[in-house]
């Protein structure tokens, strides 16, 4: 028997032949985008060239800055003088140089722990009295005073405290990058005298090794007095010259830490004062072309926002009336 039902009739279509999603009056043309940049090009231009003219003026007033840095090694890098030094010593000597590594190596991590620390950073600055040097436009150098200046007029603030000066030379001025792969520690010191920037970087160099001289030469004075007072309380000859052997140790330990220029690294790289044309900041041509670039985009972001605004009165006066209250500044009330 012949199948007499007929199929459903396909749905309506939604849209009409031709429809896209979209109407030929919605859609933007990049010929009026530009025709509003032309009508709002001296807006642009003058931004633009004021900004320009502003970041060349204020990129000539800032103060050069420069940068001496060192290269750190740790000490426990230089075999050859751990060699020497054990065949000199004979098996006493490869004793101490395996124990203490030359005199007291220092690992990567241990040198960058503590030139990254407060204590270190504040024995530099009570050592060499730096807190005129980092607060230079806070001192007056005539006088030998610190200057009284005000918080925008308001307040007197006083001198700086030394957790002032710690964070300025820690946090503003000081770098320490350490080169896992090459075993080295790169310290950067900036200030605006070349001179004083080196000076900044051979007195961290000479602190840090200071500290860790004084550590290893205190540990070997206590060790050295425990040692004599057990030679005293001792009768036992066995026990005695196990005794004197520790004690040499301790004394070797602290003969190496008083020969050394720099305890547990040295620097095969050392600072040096940059010439004055090799300054490290500030870039002024990178703030000019960044200053210009971001000008340029806030220029033709307001050339639009007018042209907006331009039509919106034009076209819809009370949208127009709600965006000029919303944007319009309360007056004050009168007292």
């Amino acid at each position: 028997m012949p199948d007499t039902q007929t199929k459903p009739a396909p749905p309506p279509a939604p849209y009409p032949p031709g429809y896209y999603g979209y109407d030929d009056e919605d859609e933007i043309s990049l010929v009026d985008l530009f025709m509003v940049l032309l009508k709002r090009k001296w807006l642009i231009i003058g931004l633009v060239f004021l900004t320009g003219v502003a970041a060349v003026l204020i990129s000539l007033s800032m103060t050069n800055i420069y940068r001496s840095d060192a290269t750190i090694l740790p000490r426990e890098e230089t075999q050859s003088s751990a060699s020497a030094i054990s065949s000199a010593l004979g098996g006493l000597g490869g004793m101490v140089v395996g124990q203490l590594g030359l005199g007291g190596a220092g690992s990567l991590e241990r040198l960058e722990v503590i030139l990254r620390s407060r204590y270190l950073a504040q024995r530099v600055i009570e050592t060499y009295d730096l807190m005129p040097k980092l607060f230079p436009d806070r001192w007056d150098e005539s006088a030998k005073q610190w200057k009284k200046t005000k918080w925008f007029g308001l307040r007197e603030i006083g001198p700086p405290t030394m957790q002032d000066g710690i964070k300025q030379l820690t946090e503003n001025i000081m770098t320490v990058t350490p080169d896992v792969k090459k075993g080295t520690l790169k310290i950067g010191l900036l200030h605006g005298t070349p001179t004083t920037a080196k000076d900044f970087v051979d007195y961290y160099l000479i602190q840090m090794s200071e500290t860790m001289r004084e550590v290893v030469m205190h540990d070997a004075a206590e060790n050295m007095r425990f040692l004599n007072e057990q030679l005293e309380r001792t009768t036992d000859p066995l026990l005695k010259v196990k005794i004197y052997d520790m004690l040499a140790k301790e004394i070797e330990k602290d003969t190496f830490a008083r020969a050394q220029k720099y305890f547990g690294f040295f620097v095969p790289d050392p600072p040096l004062a940059p010439d004055l044309d090799k300054k490290a900041k500030p870039k002024r041509a990178l703030i000019c072309i960044l200053s210009v670039m971001v000008a340029f985009f806030v220029a033709v972001f307001l050339a639009f926002f007018l042209e907006y605004v331009g039509r919106l009165k034009k076209d819809d006066p009370d949208r127009y009336q709600q965006l000029k209250d919303a944007m319009r500044l309360r007056r004050r009330k009168s007292r």
